[in-house]
């Protein structure tokens, strides 16, 4: 069992000066972003060749190694209004480098 992290305060709302310019975006770089099929198919036909596929255990993802395929220059979601659940959802618990909600040291 892993250890859960502990919060070095109260969740912050997300931002775009939070995020993209405090931040530098880290939690769009980095990762895997699963998706639902929908969410696959959806990106893949936004964007050709997008490192998007389905794990040996029937999962689709998005890598985003070294980062997502959508975060601009600026640091900003190019597909904002219509980024995965997974992106809508982050952070779900503190998380290390996030400033949204922050692990404690």
């Amino acid at each position: 069992m892993t250890p859960t992290a502990l919060a070095a305060g109260p969740k912050r709302p997300p931002s775009l000066a939070l995020c993209a310019e405090e931040c530098g975006a880290k939690c769009c770089q980095n990762r895997l972003v699963l998706l639902s099929e929908a969410e696959a198919q959806r990106l893949a036909a936004l964007r050709s060749g997008l490192p998007v596929s389905r794990g040996t255990d029937g999962r689709w993802a998005l890598l985003a190694i070294p980062a997502c395929s959508f975060l601009g220059r600026d640091r900003r979601c190019a597909i904002y209004a219509e980024r995965p659940d997974a992106c809508r959802a982050f952070p779900q618990r503190p998380s290390a480098g996030c400033l949204v909600w922050p692990v404690a040291d």
